[in-house]
């Protein structure tokens, strides 16, 4: 178990340089926005560009806009849950959550700023602002539990993991202690793991373990993070999470699995 709090911690510590190069990358991108922005400002006041380059411009500044609204947003999550796993841990260090701090305000500056460059060019604020599974969350309400499960798993079978992953998280805050909160938490997991954002699907998994412990879903969330780490290139890793399983859940079906797969690495 040591072994497993020591991998789990590299693995989030990891994970946070990693944030850190991304919002140093994406602070850059934005620099080089505001600029473009002043540029195309100062030449639509100088009358230089065609009606056709105007709009050229302006089609090219929404894109770009947009697509750092959404690269911010993907960060704030990968923020989230660094930040909710060493809110959990008693070792975490002063220096750490120094450098969350300086991470989750660099990341609400990079909203404020892609905001006025938005204001100071004329658009309309982006749908992207909106909270995460706001639309969900406000259809979930008149669903009854069952209904709201039963509505997400049909969204995931037929491939609309997106709209699956909202109903699954609106599923678990308004009912988190539901006989399937940790099918749901699981198939948020299964949602990443599917998109093969691997890192995060081990999160994810990782809340069904601690979650929900006494879950039929436990020995599943241990074999697919040993899979998320095979995927990752990371087979040392892989083979302690399959061992782990093989120890915790020696009778599981996927506790065979996982020493069929141990045999591979071998």
């Amino acid at each position: 178990m040591k072994n497993y709090f020591l991998l789990m911690m590299v693995l989030f510590l990891g994970s946070g340089c990693a944030l850190n190069r991304d919002v140093l990358s994406l602070e850059d991108r934005i620099y080089k926005l505001e600029r473009s922005a002043k540029e195309y400002q100062k030449d639509k006041n100088a009358g230089k560009d065609s009606e056709e380059g105007t709009r050229g411009k302006i089609a090219e500044m929404r894109l770009t806009i947009d697509q750092l609204h959404e690269t911010a947003n993907t960060l704030k999550g990968r923020f989230e849950e660094v930040d909710f796993f060493l809110q959990h841990q008693k070792e975490s260090e002063q220096t750490i959550a120094q450098d969350l701090q300086q991470t989750r305000d660099a990341l609400d500056n990079i909203s404020k700023r892609l905001v006025r460059i938005e204001q100071y060019v004329g658009f309309e604020p982006s749908e992207t602002l909106k909270p995460l599974g706001s639309e969900v969350s406000g259809s979930s309400d008149n669903l009854s539990e069952k209904e709201l499960y039963t509505s997400a798993k049909s969204l995931l079978d037929k491939g609309n993991t997106d709209a699956a992953r909202e109903g699954f998280q609106a599923f678990l805050k308004k009912y988190p202690n539901s006989d399937n909160a940790d099918n749901a938490q699981f198939w948020v997991g299964e949602i990443y793991y599917r998109e093969k954002w691997y890192e995060k699907a081990i999160l994810e998994y990782q809340k069904v373990i601690e979650k929900y412990p006494k879950g039929n879903k436990v020995p599943a969330a241990y074999l697919k993070q040993g899979f998320a780490f095979q995927n990752m290139g990371e087979k040392a890793n892989a083979r302690l999470i399959l061992k782990e399983l093989i120890g915790k859940f020696p009778d599981s079906n996927e506790a065979k699995i996982a020493n069929d797969k141990i045999k591979v690495f071998n």
